[in-house]
């Protein structure tokens, strides 16, 4: 399920940084960000912190009194502190001691459009990836089939829905051409050289796979959109950066195969 909204808080101990910063969280559309609270106080703002929990907690780091990478270490001392700190500052001097301290991001003042959108992006696939994680656990313990692949290292098991892609791999330069399993933890894992696509389908032996092509075999529980004018399938985030396409003689045999888990 896509995030519908982000819980954010400021604490800066000046207002118009505040004001500024605001107007940018406010002026987002989607995800929609929610400011939960807003300080120049850093001693009110550990106490909110930690009362509120903030997925997003925009921190400044000169502030009197206390400044945001001491504020940090309090925070990281409290067994309920769970949010993503992102430190503003006029200064990028500060940005090593910062990432030392496991900000999860780090912003000039004044915040810009572009670098909000970054940090929110960031969030957002952390989150996704979390959640996919999740996902497949349940289903593993669910009781998803578990198979064995012939590697070049030995036998692997797995579970079916583990697998996000199976290609055949011909393009590397001095090197043998050989299948490869892409798993949903971006592991690649090189199968045995003498085995064939064909034999890789009876390992398998669900309709849930599909040869799309004569090098690839996608799981079709991760596939996200196929376009029928260009054959391209689209794979649900976070492996969607690579383009998949049905071969032309493979096209009415997937609208079949599609059809049948219909």
């Amino acid at each position: 399920m896509a995030i519908q909204e982000i819980n954010v808080a400021i604490i800066d101990d000046q207002k118009i940084s505040i004001k500024n910063l605001r107007e940018e969280i406010e002026s987002f559309r989607e995800p929609k960000l929610n400011v939960l609270f807003t300080t120049t106080d850093p001693a009110t703002g550990l106490k909110k912190t930690l009362y509120h929990k903030p997925d997003i907690l925009f921190l400044d780091i000169e502030m009197p009194g206390k400044s945001g990478i001491e504020l940090l270490r309090d925070l990281h001392h409290n067994s309920d502190f769970d949010c993503h700190v992102v430190f503003q500052t006029n200064y990028e001097k500060y940005t090593i001691e910062a990432l030392r301290e496991a900000a999860f991001d780090f912003i000039i003042k004044p915040v810009e459009r572009p670098d909000l959108s970054n940090v929110v992006n960031r969030f957002l696939k952390l989150k996704y990836k979390s959640s996919f994680r999740d996902k497949i656990n349940r289903i593993n313990n669910e009781g998803n089939q578990r198979i064995s692949l012939p590697t070049v290292e030995g036998l692997l098991f797995l579970q079916k829905n583990e697998i996000i892609c199976i290609q055949y791999v011909s393009y590397e330069k001095g090197i043998k051409p050989y299948w490869s399993v892409m798993v949903y933890d971006n592991r690649k894992i090189i199968l045995r050289r003498n085995i064939k696509g064909q034999d890789i389908l009876g390992i398998l032996n669900s309709h849930d796979f599909f040869m799309i092509n004569s090098g690839t075999i996608l799981n079709l529980n991760h596939l996200s959109f196929v376009d029928y004018k260009s054959r391209d399938c689209i794979m649900v985030p976070p492996f969607d950066k690579t383009k998949h396409t049905i071969a032309r003689n493979k096209m009415g045999k997937f609208k079949e195969r599609y059809d049948n888990l219909h």
